[in-house]
């Protein structure tokens, strides 16, 4: 299987929310926030537990994530958040699947109704676009952690992939597909495998670069450089917009 798309490389990912840090963290903290309504315990509830590693993956402090489940668990906010999901069919056959984190439907509506207004296309019903896509465990791995006391400081590197050895502990899990590029490995999983399939990358040792439930296009279409660079701009108006958390779309 190829990547999903040149957006979903890891590295151009990283970069792109290392240059927006403090929109990455509101809007993982509001994920962290929302999840941990059905209860602030990780372990006993699996939807906070994947929140607050992907918090640590996004950067997060120990702090931070506490503060946004005390924020709900304290019930020190009248904001309820409600996730929402957005579709849109543009021109050249393109969809768009966008979920949004958001205590106000109205705000995040008109929004993102503004922002895709000036591209064409338009707003379709729910389960229009969405199932074109099917719900998957999404995994960005690379190599392997390893921790040095240096002057008594515990120093944490990552060893460069072993394709031969990673090949091995994905046969452990169920997975349904990998691939490796650049050195990173992205795995795919079944919503119900996906946190058995963190938890045993991270018992051995990986270094999670990322990890979510992301909406993977089942059929996609290839566009020209004019609208492949109209589709880049079109997400990252969305991402820069505060309600919204994600965006997939059907693009090669």
């Amino acid at each position: 299987m190829a990547w999903h798309s040149k957006r979903h490389n890891i590295k151009h990912r990283k970069a792109a929310q290392d240059s927006k840090k403090a929109k990455i963290y509101a809007k993982v903290a509001k994920v962290i926030q929302m999840a941990a309504e059905a209860g602030d315990n990780p372990a006993l509830n699996p939807t906070l537990d994947a929140a607050i590693k992907k918090g640590k993956q996004a950067g997060l402090s120990k702090d931070v994530i506490q503060k946004a489940i005390d924020k709900w668990a304290g019930n020190d906010t009248w904001e309820k958040l409600m996730e929402i999901f957005y579709e849109w069919y543009g021109p050249s056959g393109v969809a768009l699947y966008i979920k949004c984190v958001t205590p106000n439907t109205n705000r995040s509506s008109a929004s993102v109704r503004t922002i895709l207004s000036k591209y064409g296309g338009n707003m379709w019903d729910p389960g229009s676009v969405g199932r074109q896509f099917a719900e998957k465990g999404e995994i960005f791995v690379s190599g392997k952690i390893k921790i040095e006391k240096i002057k008594w400081k515990e120093v944490e590197t990552v060893l460069p992939l072993d394709s031969d050895e990673f090949e091995m502990e994905v046969m452990e899990t169920e997975a349904e597909d990998y691939e490796i590029v650049d050195d990173i490995a992205r795995i795919l999983t079944s919503r119900e495998n996906f946190m058995a399939t963190v938890n045993h990358f991270e018992q051995n040792w990986r270094k999670i670069e990322q990890s979510d439930l992301s909406y993977i296009a089942e059929n996609t279409i290839a566009l020209d450089t004019k609208w492949e660079e109209k589709l880049e701009t079109i997400i990252e108006m969305l991402e820069d917009d505060e309600d919204v958390d994600t965006v997939w779309h059907n693009a090669e």
